[in-house]
Protein backbone atom coordinates (compact mmCIF):
# COMPACT_ATOMS: atom_id res chain seq x y z
CA UNK A 1 0.00 0.00 0.00
CA UNK A 2 0.82 3.59 -0.96
CA UNK A 3 0.36 6.92 -0.24
CA UNK A 4 -0.75 8.44 -3.87
CA UNK A 5 -1.91 11.75 -4.41
CA UNK A 6 -3.80 12.93 -7.62
CA UNK A 7 -2.97 16.55 -8.71
CA UNK A 8 -6.62 17.56 -10.51
CA UNK A 9 -10.29 16.32 -10.12
CA UNK A 10 -11.74 16.43 -13.47
CA UNK A 11 -13.04 12.54 -15.30
CA UNK A 12 -9.96 11.23 -15.67
CA UNK A 13 -7.92 12.57 -12.20
CA UNK A 14 -10.88 11.08 -10.26
CA UNK A 15 -11.07 7.75 -12.71
CA UNK A 16 -7.78 7.69 -11.41
CA UNK A 17 -8.18 7.88 -7.99
CA UNK A 18 -11.07 5.52 -7.45
CA UNK A 19 -9.58 3.20 -9.10
CA UNK A 20 -6.43 3.22 -6.98
CA UNK A 21 -8.46 3.48 -3.71
CA UNK A 22 -8.95 -0.29 -4.24
CA UNK A 23 -5.23 -0.68 -3.05
CA UNK A 24 -3.76 2.53 -2.24
CA UNK A 25 -4.05 5.27 0.23
CA UNK A 26 -5.25 8.05 -1.72
CA UNK A 27 -5.81 11.80 -1.53
CA UNK A 28 -7.21 14.37 -4.16
CA UNK A 29 -6.10 17.86 -4.76
CA UNK A 30 -8.91 20.04 -5.83
CA UNK A 31 -8.67 22.89 -7.61
CA UNK A 32 -12.28 24.95 -6.92
CA UNK A 33 -13.41 25.64 -3.82
CA UNK A 34 -17.59 24.26 -5.11
CA UNK A 35 -16.14 20.95 -6.44
CA UNK A 36 -14.25 20.51 -3.31
CA UNK A 37 -17.07 20.71 -0.91
CA UNK A 38 -19.12 18.83 -3.99
CA UNK A 39 -17.05 15.79 -3.71
CA UNK A 40 -16.14 16.10 -0.12
CA UNK A 41 -19.60 15.59 1.03
CA UNK A 42 -21.52 13.55 -1.76
CA UNK A 43 -18.46 11.57 -3.45
CA UNK A 44 -19.70 12.25 -6.93
CA UNK A 45 -19.54 14.77 -9.31
CA UNK A 46 -21.90 14.09 -12.33
CA UNK A 47 -20.32 16.43 -14.61
CA UNK A 48 -17.42 13.56 -15.23
CA UNK A 49 -18.44 10.46 -14.12
CA UNK A 50 -21.92 10.64 -14.41
CA UNK A 51 -24.09 7.83 -12.01
CA UNK A 52 -20.70 7.02 -9.72
CA UNK A 53 -20.67 7.26 -6.29
CA UNK A 54 -16.33 7.44 -5.80
CA UNK A 55 -14.57 4.87 -3.41
CA UNK A 56 -15.07 6.86 0.25
CA UNK A 57 -11.86 5.73 1.72
CA UNK A 58 -10.62 8.80 -1.06
CA UNK A 59 -9.59 12.09 0.95
CA UNK A 60 -10.14 15.17 -0.73
CA UNK A 61 -8.28 18.40 0.08
CA UNK A 62 -7.78 21.87 -1.56
CA UNK A 63 -4.90 22.61 0.29
CA UNK A 64 -1.98 21.65 -1.72
CA UNK A 65 0.79 21.00 0.72
CA UNK A 66 -1.10 19.00 2.97
CA UNK A 67 -2.29 17.07 0.02
CA UNK A 68 1.18 15.87 -0.93
CA UNK A 69 3.52 16.23 2.21
CA UNK A 70 3.32 12.18 3.03
CA UNK A 71 2.86 11.02 -1.19
CA UNK A 72 5.46 8.27 -2.42
CA UNK A 73 3.78 9.35 -5.66
CA UNK A 74 2.17 12.33 -6.84
CA UNK A 75 0.29 12.41 -10.06
CA UNK A 76 -0.50 15.73 -12.18
CA UNK A 77 -3.79 15.19 -13.80
CA UNK A 78 -5.34 18.76 -14.89
CA UNK A 79 -5.62 19.82 -18.31
CA UNK A 80 -2.53 21.14 -20.74
CA UNK A 81 -3.06 24.43 -20.02
CA UNK A 82 -3.31 24.15 -16.10
CA UNK A 83 -0.45 22.09 -16.19
CA UNK A 84 2.43 24.65 -15.53
CA UNK A 85 0.18 26.34 -12.70
CA UNK A 86 -0.13 22.81 -10.92
CA UNK A 87 3.86 22.90 -10.68
CA UNK A 88 4.52 25.86 -9.48
CA UNK A 89 1.85 25.39 -7.08
CA UNK A 90 3.79 22.01 -6.18
CA UNK A 91 7.06 23.23 -6.53
CA UNK A 92 7.62 25.01 -2.70
CA UNK A 93 6.32 21.22 -1.14
CA UNK A 94 7.98 18.76 -3.36
CA UNK A 95 10.84 16.28 -1.44
CA UNK A 96 13.53 14.73 -3.56
CA UNK A 97 12.26 10.79 -2.70
CA UNK A 98 9.01 12.01 -4.03
CA UNK A 99 7.91 10.33 -7.76
CA UNK A 100 6.01 12.54 -10.01
CA UNK A 101 3.64 11.18 -12.79
CA UNK A 102 2.16 13.01 -15.61
CA UNK A 103 -1.01 11.70 -16.65
CA UNK A 104 -1.99 14.45 -18.85
CA UNK A 105 -2.42 13.82 -22.19
CA UNK A 106 -1.75 17.33 -24.48
CA UNK A 107 0.87 19.62 -25.58
CA UNK A 108 1.76 22.88 -24.22
CA UNK A 109 0.03 25.02 -26.83
CA UNK A 110 2.70 27.87 -26.77
CA UNK A 111 5.89 25.91 -27.26
CA UNK A 112 4.95 22.40 -28.46
CA UNK A 113 6.59 20.88 -25.24
CA UNK A 114 5.64 17.46 -23.46
CA UNK A 115 4.56 17.89 -20.00
CA UNK A 116 7.07 16.36 -18.70
CA UNK A 117 9.26 19.01 -20.47
CA UNK A 118 6.91 21.72 -19.04
CA UNK A 119 7.31 20.45 -15.34
CA UNK A 120 11.75 20.29 -15.91
CA UNK A 121 11.59 23.44 -16.73
CA UNK A 122 9.69 24.57 -13.55
CA UNK A 123 10.57 22.10 -10.74
CA UNK A 124 14.64 21.32 -10.39
CA UNK A 125 15.65 19.09 -7.55
CA UNK A 126 16.49 15.26 -7.69
CA UNK A 127 12.98 13.73 -8.17
CA UNK A 128 11.72 11.16 -10.37
CA UNK A 129 9.51 12.34 -13.33
CA UNK A 130 7.50 10.00 -15.30
CA UNK A 131 4.33 10.14 -17.76
CA UNK A 132 1.42 7.70 -17.83
CA UNK A 133 -0.96 7.05 -20.51
CA UNK A 134 -2.59 4.44 -22.99
CA UNK A 135 -6.32 4.00 -24.28
CA UNK A 136 -8.54 4.61 -21.53
CA UNK A 137 -12.02 6.60 -21.10
CA UNK A 138 -12.04 7.82 -17.56
CA UNK A 139 -15.65 6.52 -17.04
CA UNK A 140 -14.84 3.20 -17.59
CA UNK A 141 -11.49 3.05 -15.50
CA UNK A 142 -13.55 4.17 -12.84
CA UNK A 143 -15.88 1.39 -13.05
CA UNK A 144 -13.05 -1.15 -13.11
CA UNK A 145 -13.38 -2.23 -17.32
CA UNK A 146 -10.46 -4.25 -18.14
CA UNK A 147 -7.71 -1.45 -19.48
CA UNK A 148 -4.30 -1.72 -19.89
CA UNK A 149 -1.59 1.77 -19.75
CA UNK A 150 1.67 2.18 -20.30
CA UNK A 151 4.02 4.23 -17.90
CA UNK A 152 7.33 5.78 -19.83
CA UNK A 153 10.26 6.85 -17.46
CA UNK A 154 14.32 5.80 -16.50
CA UNK A 155 13.58 1.26 -16.30
CA UNK A 156 13.88 0.83 -12.89
CA UNK A 157 11.40 3.75 -11.86
CA UNK A 158 8.94 2.70 -14.09
CA UNK A 159 8.90 -0.91 -13.09
CA UNK A 160 8.57 0.35 -9.48
CA UNK A 161 5.37 2.60 -10.42
CA UNK A 162 4.17 -0.21 -12.96
CA UNK A 163 3.93 -2.41 -10.19
CA UNK A 164 2.82 -0.16 -7.68
CA UNK A 165 -0.40 1.11 -9.27
CA UNK A 166 -1.09 -2.02 -11.20
CA UNK A 167 -5.33 -3.48 -10.04
CA UNK A 168 -5.25 -6.25 -11.32
CA UNK A 169 -6.80 -7.62 -12.88
CA UNK A 170 -9.07 -4.64 -13.63
CA UNK A 171 -5.71 -2.20 -14.36
CA UNK A 172 -2.63 -3.62 -16.08
CA UNK A 173 0.18 -1.07 -16.94
CA UNK A 174 3.32 -1.63 -18.75
CA UNK A 175 6.56 0.15 -18.50
CA UNK A 176 8.60 1.98 -21.14
CA UNK A 177 11.89 3.67 -21.07
CA UNK A 178 10.61 5.88 -24.13
CA UNK A 179 9.09 8.61 -21.74
CA UNK A 180 8.70 11.17 -24.27
CA UNK A 181 7.15 8.47 -26.85
CA UNK A 182 4.57 7.82 -24.43
CA UNK A 183 3.47 11.23 -24.34
CA UNK A 184 3.50 12.07 -27.99
CA UNK A 185 1.54 9.14 -28.89
CA UNK A 186 -1.55 10.60 -25.70
CA UNK A 187 -1.36 13.58 -27.23
CA UNK A 188 -1.70 13.68 -30.83
CA UNK A 189 -4.29 11.54 -30.91
CA UNK A 190 -6.67 13.72 -29.69
CA UNK A 191 -6.19 15.77 -33.08
CA UNK A 192 -7.29 12.77 -34.70
CA UNK A 193 -10.18 11.77 -32.43
CA UNK A 194 -11.70 15.22 -33.61
CA UNK A 195 -10.81 14.05 -37.54
CA UNK A 196 -13.19 10.70 -35.88
CA UNK A 197 -16.13 12.49 -34.61
CA UNK A 198 -16.30 13.92 -37.95
CA UNK A 199 -16.58 11.19 -40.08
CA UNK A 200 -18.86 9.81 -37.47
CA UNK A 201 -20.90 13.18 -37.59
CA UNK A 202 -21.09 12.90 -41.80
CA UNK A 203 -21.27 8.87 -42.29
CA UNK A 204 -19.11 8.66 -43.86
CA UNK A 205 -17.97 4.91 -43.08
CA UNK A 206 -15.39 2.34 -42.12
CA UNK A 207 -13.16 2.54 -44.90
CA UNK A 208 -12.93 6.83 -44.35
CA UNK A 209 -11.94 6.19 -40.57
CA UNK A 210 -9.52 3.23 -41.26
CA UNK A 211 -7.85 5.13 -43.18
CA UNK A 212 -7.61 8.17 -40.67
CA UNK A 213 -6.35 5.82 -38.44
CA UNK A 214 -3.55 4.48 -40.23
CA UNK A 215 -2.65 8.06 -41.78
CA UNK A 216 -3.15 9.76 -39.10
CA UNK A 217 -0.57 7.30 -36.99
CA UNK A 218 2.05 8.43 -40.04
CA UNK A 219 2.17 11.57 -38.81
CA UNK A 220 2.00 11.12 -34.67
CA UNK A 221 5.12 9.21 -35.94
CA UNK A 222 6.89 11.94 -37.84
CA UNK A 223 6.01 14.23 -34.65
CA UNK A 224 7.57 11.40 -32.56
CA UNK A 225 10.96 10.82 -34.67
CA UNK A 226 11.00 14.65 -34.98
CA UNK A 227 11.48 15.03 -30.86
CA UNK A 228 13.45 11.69 -30.30
CA UNK A 229 10.99 9.53 -29.45
CA UNK A 230 10.91 6.32 -30.42
CA UNK A 231 8.88 4.84 -33.44
CA UNK A 232 7.73 1.36 -31.48
CA UNK A 233 6.15 3.38 -28.95
CA UNK A 234 3.76 5.10 -31.54
CA UNK A 235 2.50 1.62 -32.12
CA UNK A 236 1.84 0.52 -28.54
CA UNK A 237 -0.31 1.61 -26.28
CA UNK A 238 0.31 5.21 -25.82
CA UNK A 239 0.10 5.73 -29.41
CA UNK A 240 -2.16 3.03 -31.73
CA UNK A 241 -4.07 2.05 -28.54
CA UNK A 242 -5.21 4.96 -27.75
CA UNK A 243 -5.44 6.19 -31.37
CA UNK A 244 -7.90 3.94 -32.04
CA UNK A 245 -10.30 4.13 -28.78
CA UNK A 246 -10.39 7.90 -29.24
CA UNK A 247 -11.30 8.13 -33.13
CA UNK A 248 -13.73 5.23 -32.31
CA UNK A 249 -15.70 5.91 -29.48
CA UNK A 250 -18.11 8.86 -28.26
CA UNK A 251 -17.55 8.21 -25.08
CA UNK A 252 -14.20 10.72 -26.34
CA UNK A 253 -14.46 14.27 -26.00
CA UNK A 254 -12.55 14.80 -28.67
CA UNK A 255 -14.56 12.62 -31.12
CA UNK A 256 -17.88 14.19 -29.13
CA UNK A 257 -16.26 17.80 -30.69
CA UNK A 258 -15.54 16.40 -34.10
CA UNK A 259 -19.31 15.22 -34.34
CA UNK A 260 -20.70 18.77 -33.13
CA UNK A 261 -18.37 20.09 -35.91
CA UNK A 262 -19.49 18.55 -38.58
CA UNK A 263 -23.10 19.60 -37.57
CA UNK A 264 -22.05 22.90 -38.38
CA UNK A 265 -21.16 24.29 -34.98
CA UNK A 266 -17.80 26.12 -34.09
CA UNK A 267 -15.36 24.44 -31.00
CA UNK A 268 -16.22 27.63 -28.98
CA UNK A 269 -20.16 27.12 -28.91
CA UNK A 270 -19.36 23.65 -28.26
CA UNK A 271 -17.12 24.34 -25.33
CA UNK A 272 -20.54 26.42 -23.30
CA UNK A 273 -22.54 23.32 -23.91
CA UNK A 274 -20.04 21.38 -21.91
CA UNK A 275 -20.01 23.74 -19.29
CA UNK A 276 -16.49 25.00 -20.24
CA UNK A 277 -14.54 21.74 -20.73
CA UNK A 278 -12.21 21.96 -23.34
CA UNK A 279 -10.95 19.07 -25.83
CA UNK A 280 -7.20 18.41 -25.35
CA UNK A 281 -7.21 17.96 -28.95
CA UNK A 282 -7.90 21.92 -29.64
CA UNK A 283 -4.63 22.88 -27.80
CA UNK A 284 -2.70 19.86 -29.37
CA UNK A 285 -3.56 21.12 -32.78
CA UNK A 286 -2.41 24.04 -31.82
CA UNK A 287 0.55 22.97 -30.48
CA UNK A 288 1.41 20.43 -33.25
CA UNK A 289 0.83 23.04 -36.01
CA UNK A 290 2.79 25.55 -34.87
CA UNK A 291 5.52 23.21 -34.06
CA UNK A 292 5.12 21.20 -37.84
CA UNK A 293 5.56 24.58 -39.52
CA UNK A 294 8.52 25.44 -37.84
CA UNK A 295 9.92 21.92 -38.26
CA UNK A 296 8.65 21.17 -41.95
CA UNK A 297 7.02 17.72 -41.05
CA UNK A 298 4.66 17.06 -43.04
CA UNK A 299 0.96 17.05 -41.08
CA UNK A 300 -1.85 17.03 -43.57
CA UNK A 301 -4.06 16.28 -41.14
CA UNK A 302 -3.08 18.03 -38.26
CA UNK A 303 -3.22 21.04 -40.44
CA UNK A 304 -6.85 20.30 -41.76
CA UNK A 305 -8.43 19.90 -38.14
CA UNK A 306 -6.29 23.34 -37.42
CA UNK A 307 -7.84 24.96 -40.41
CA UNK A 308 -11.36 23.75 -39.79
CA UNK A 309 -11.33 24.74 -35.97
CA UNK A 310 -9.71 28.32 -36.35
CA UNK A 311 -10.08 29.63 -39.87
CA UNK A 312 -13.52 28.31 -40.81
CA UNK A 313 -12.56 26.12 -43.36
CA UNK A 314 -15.59 24.24 -44.80
CA UNK A 315 -15.35 20.66 -44.40
CA UNK A 316 -16.49 18.60 -47.10
CA UNK A 317 -13.77 20.93 -48.96
CA UNK A 318 -11.34 20.02 -46.48
CA UNK A 319 -11.45 16.69 -47.21
CA UNK A 320 -11.83 16.42 -50.75
CA UNK A 321 -8.95 18.55 -50.98
CA UNK A 322 -6.80 15.79 -48.02
CA UNK A 323 -8.20 12.59 -50.39
CA UNK A 324 -6.93 14.78 -53.83
CA UNK A 325 -3.42 14.85 -53.02
CA UNK A 326 -0.79 13.65 -54.89
CA UNK A 327 -0.45 9.67 -54.65
CA UNK A 328 2.65 8.75 -52.78
CA UNK A 329 4.61 5.19 -51.51
CA UNK A 330 2.84 4.36 -48.06
CA UNK A 331 5.63 3.35 -46.47
CA UNK A 332 7.39 6.79 -46.97
CA UNK A 333 7.43 8.78 -44.04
Amino acid sequence: MANITIIGAGGWGLALANIFAEKHNIKVWVHSDSNYKLLSTTYRNDNYLKDLELNRSITFSNDIEYSIVDSDIIIIVTPSFAFADACHSLKPFLKDNQILVSATKGLDKKTGHTMTEVARSIISGDFELLALSGPSHAEEVARGVPTALVVGGEKAVSEYVRDTLSILPKLRIYNSTDRKGVEIGGALKNIMAIAGGIIDGLNLGDNTKAALITRGLHEIVRFAMSKGARTDTMYGLSGMGDLIVTCSSGLSRNNRLGRALSQGKNYEDVIKENHGQVAEGVYATVAAYEYAKKNDIYMPITEAIYNILFNNANIINTLNELMSKTPKNEGVL
